[in-house]
């Protein structure tokens, strides 16, 4: 079935339009020019409608058959033939047994398939398990994407060629889970690494000088500096200068004595020869000795000082990115100060020798420079390493990066390979079912078609019209297979072609009748029993009226047959511009008043500024008078005074409208009293329904209406109209006429 037609910059509709939850049966009532063929021949899909759409219930076109001025022009702009309409032969009940036994498992294969397709699709085909398998990507692309913007400032080249769409960033992450098997490391190692691998700076950086500082270190325990340096004990002098307790003071005379050796340095006396000497001997040699090793040691101390200054203060000034600048500028303040502080106790005990000084203890702040130089040094050293082997070590580490990722993402991934997996599964057994049934659908379709094929004829067909016609009153002509026996001929009874020769009227009614014909067979000898959408355009165009009642008794055999779903007609579409058409094809006894019923649909087609629009109708949108008056007939009591006069104006607009038989030659059907009632409903004619009819006048009471009422349907009996008074009064119609036109 039709689920909803959409229709668009097609014809007069300028603006879009829809008819939409369309039902089995769909009435269409418009105006010629608003645009109700242009609804037929969308349903058709011909050619030029490429902006309208048609939803198929489940996603699942039918055949769709329509009756419009289409398709009269194209069966009769032929020369004298049209297509045979292919029916299963009269006489074939095995053939048609086995279809009949075929059908049904079609048709739930069709439902199990139709259940199938809605599972992996939804009723919208957008939803569904196939849906649900596609909602999984974007919530995935999400996650992975949030983890691209958490580490992209730092890992850019790791992420290059997927950084600027979250689609490949997230394929990027599916790939890698698999395969990846590089290490797991901290963020913080990875961005530590990163700033060397993916720096863009791959110059090798070199090493820093070590503290070299041991001539520092080993004078920390020089015996010299705690022993005190004096002169010879043995010279007499000796216990003069060890009483003063300042041998120092009395070596800085010794050289004022030296340039006046007749006077003391100290106190001014006059000194002798032996005094001189006995200075020269207390300062011996040994002393001199001492002395110059002081000396040594404390310009060797100001060299390495000076050495290792120029050292600490070239790895510095190298501004190594890998050395803690900051403590070891700390460090080398704190040991310099403490080489100055133990080249002033050099000097101090230089200047006096027989001072004990103890210099500060400086390993330990070496230590920590050089344990500082070191770990800057092995740095540069796995910088330099890296350096030399760049090309992979950026591939290591871009895998090291997509791993810390993939470890980030566990959860995610396996939340949705899980859910992944199982829709897989499920969708893969449903696609299996689905192939299975469709192809056992097939088998099964196929022996139809063979069945139809061994048994179908056109001749079934043949008789059907033929029959219609003649019980219709039409025997100027009749249909016969053609020469070929796959077409029709319509000819005069002395067999020349009649198609060129017939009246608008006659031309309209054969081919509705060959349509009628066509919906339920079939134009090959395969495809009889397709299921099938079928719509009625304007059927009663250039009718007389007595046809248009045939026509509209027809097409509620179809209507009745899609509402009982019995046949191959799943839906029906029925557009008209006639309002009596209208009112008498819609007509349903149990349709509650005018409201839609459940199976059904009412639309208006307008033109409202140049652009047709439809609407959809809660109620039959046609409702006269006349159907009013109809509602009083089968409600009224019979004791009504009114009754006869409803009565009189249901005749007067049914017979004015339709026809059939005229006034007097009803009456005349009729004898007596009967007679005299006739003529008092038929008043009408002669002086119009609401005058005063003395004449005729007939004391009012049940009796007389009850009389009033068997009249008045006898009317409709001998005017051959029982059908219509069926309808409207709501008795089931069981029509002979309609039996016979059961093809």
């Amino acid at each position: 079935m039709i689920d909803e037609i959409q229709i668009n910059n097609v014809a007069t509709y300028n603006s879009p339009a829809m008819l939409s939850d369309l039902r089995r049966i769909n009435f269409i009532f418009g105006g010629n020019g608003t645009g109700k063929t242009t609804i037929s021949r969308i349903i058709e899909q011909v050619e030029g409608h490429t902006h309208c759409i048609l939803n198929w219930q489940n996603a699942a076109p039918l055949y769709a058959m329509v009756y419009n001025r289409d398709f009269v022009e194209k069966n009769f702009n032929q020369e004298n033939t049209v297509k045979g309409v292919f029916t299963l032969g009269d006489n074939q009940v095995e053939a048609e047994q086995e279809i009949a036994r075929i059908q049904p498992e079609i048709t739930k294969l069709t439902g199990q398939i139709n259940s199938l397709n809605t599972q992996l699709n939804g009723e919208d085909g957008e939803s569904g398990k196939r849906k649900e398998l596609d909602d999984l990507e974007p919530v995935l692309q999400i996650n992975c994407w949030r983890q691209k913007q958490l580490h992209d400032e730092y890992f850019q080249a790791a992420f290059s060629g997927v950084r600027n769409n979250a689609e490949r960033f997230k394929a990027k992450v599916l790939s890698e889970k698999p395969s990846n098997t590089a290490d797991l490391l901290t963020l913080e190692a990875l961005k530590e690494k990163a700033k060397t691998i993916f720096s863009g700076d791959t110059a090798r950086v070199n090493i820093l000088s070590n503290i070299a500082a041991e001539t520092l270190i080993a004078s920390d325990s020089h015996p010299l500096l705690v022993k005190p340096v004096v002169g010879n004990q043995d010279v007499d002098i000796a216990a003069l200068i060890d009483k003063l307790g300042n041998s120092d003071w009395v070596k800085q005379g010794r050289a004022y004595h030296e340039q006046s050796d007749e006077t003391c340095p100290f106190c001014q006396q006059h000194t002798n020869a032996h005094f001189a000497s006995s200075l020269d001997a207390f300062f011996s040699d040994a002393y001199d000795e001492d002395i110059q090793v002081l000396t040594t040691l404390l310009n060797e101390y100001k060299t390495a000082h000076e050495q290792l200054y120029i050292i600490i203060n070239g790895n510095i000034e190298r501004n190594n990115p890998f050395l803690n600048s900051e403590l070891y500028k700390a460090e080398a303040l704190a040991l310099s100060e403490r080489l100055k502080r133990n080249q002033k106790l050099l000097e101090d005990k230089l200047a006096e020798p027989s001072r004990k000084v103890t210099l500060d203890e400086i390993t330990t702040l070496v230590n920590k420079l050089q344990d500082l130089v070191t770990e800057a040094n092995n740095a540069i050293n796995s910088h330099n390493q890296t350096v030399a082997n760049i090309a992979s070590e950026k591939q290591s580490l871009t895998a090291q990066v997509w791993q810390y990722v993939l470890n980030e993402l566990s959860a995610d991934l396996s939340q949705y390979e899980q859910t992944k997996n199982r829709l897989n599964q499920t969708i893969q057994g449903m696609e299996k079912s689905l192939r299975d049934k469709q192809q056992e659908r097939r088998g099964l379709e196929q022996q139809v078609k063979e069945l139809e094929k061994q048994t179908t004829s056109v001749q079934p067909t043949i008789d059907a019209i033929n029959n219609l016609l003649t019980a219709f009153g039409f025997n100027s002509f009749n249909i016969k297979v053609a020469d070929d026996g796959n077409h029709y001929q319509i000819c005069r009874e002395n067999g020349e072609d009649a198609s060129r020769s017939l009246s608008e009227g006659e031309k309209t009614f054969i081919t509705f009748l060959y349509f009628y014909s066509l919906i339920k067979g079939a134009q090959s000898a395969s495809g009889i029993s397709t299921d099938r959408v079928v719509v009625f355009d304007d059927p009663i165009s250039s009718l007389d009226s007595d046809i248009l009642y045939i026509v509209s008794t027809l097409i509620k055999g179809v209507i009745e047959e899609v509402r009982n779903q019995t046949g191959y007609i799943k839906q029906v579409f029925v557009l008209t511009h006639n309002v009596y058409f209208h009112k008498e094809i819609s007509f349903h006894k149990n349709r509650y008043q005018s409201s839609a019923m459940s199976d059904e649909s009412f639309w208006m087609v307008k033109k409202q500024q140049q652009s047709s629009v439809v609407e959809r109708c809660n109620e039959n949108p046609i409702r006269s008078a006349y159907e009013l008056l109809w509602q009083d007939v089968k409600t009224s009591n019979v004791s009504s005074p009114s009754l006869q006069n409803t009565l009189r104006r249901v005749l007067e607009n049914y017979f004015t409208m339709w026809g059939g038989m005229g006034k007097d030659e009803i009456c005349d059907l009729f004898e007596g009293r009967d007679k005299l009632i006739c003529q008092s409903l038929f008043s009408w004619v002669n002086d119009g329904s609401h005058s005063i009819h003395d004449d005729l006048y007939i004391n009012h009471g049940e009796q007389t209406n009850e009389a009033y009422l068997r009249v008045f349907k006898e009317v409709f009996d001998k005017a051959s109209q029982t059908g219509h008074y069926n309808m409207m009064i709501g008795i089931e119609e069981n029509l002979q006429e309609i039996e016979t036109v059961t093809v």
